[in-house]
């Protein structure tokens, strides 16, 4: 995922927009945290669709596992297997990882206590809504902590995705919070892999 970099690796490959940038596949270079970050968000992603497409009415399983089979080939392309600029970056603000920690801990601590709100009156079913919610909102400090503007729309597209279902989930039915569960995998399959084709 885009963060902060600085352009001092040199190849025969270079991209015109980042002089020195060297263009190589993700997948040879898989710890770099541009890479292991889009990763760990793609199998994020893929487990809110897979895990939540069951619980959707005919025929939308089926469709939600195509559209990502779709995502999933479209992120692994830009990602891992065409080159791209896999540039240094600049290192994160010393409060990076108490940000990032203490966003970890909120988003545990609100699915732990939205849930318990939720299964004490009787909506246990919604509980894949609150927990897109909580991993979108979750994402919003990284922006300004690791100077990566992605997360900014990741964050707020998945909470927003989150919040929907859990309103509808309460107004029309339990399917629609995994719906929205289900949407917001696909949002941040897609979005991430959208990152990934701009380097």
């Amino acid at each position: 995922m885009t963060t902060p970099t600085s352009a001092t690796q040199h190849g025969s490959e270079t991209d015109p927009d980042r002089p020195g940038g060297r263009r190589r596949p993700g997948l040879v270079a898989p710890l770099h945290p541009q890479v292991l970050g889009g990763l760990v968000g793609a199998v994020g992603a893929s487990v809110f669709v897979l895990v939540n497409r069951t619980r959707l009415a005919e025929p939308w399983p089926t469709v939600a596992l195509v559209l990502w089979l779709l995502a999933l080939v479209a992120y692994i392309w830009f990602a891992l297997l065409r080159p791209r600029v896999l540039p240094e970056l600049v290192p994160p603000s010393p409060r990076a990882g108490a940000v990032y920690g203490l966003s970890v801990v909120g988003m545990l601590g609100l699915i732990a206590v939205g849930g318990g709100l939720l299964r004490a009156n009787g909506h246990a079913d919604l509980q894949p809504a609150l927990v897109a919610m909580a991993v979108g909102l979750h994402f919003l400090p990284f922006a300004a902590a690791f100077g990566a503007p992605v997360f900014r729309l990741l964050g707020a597209a998945v909470a927003s995705v989150g919040a929907v279902g859990l309103v509808l989930g309460l107004l029309v039915g339990t399917s629609a919070a995994a719906g929205a569960a289900v949407v917001a995998g696909l949002v941040m399959l897609v979005l991430i892999t959208v990152d990934a084709r701009r380097d």
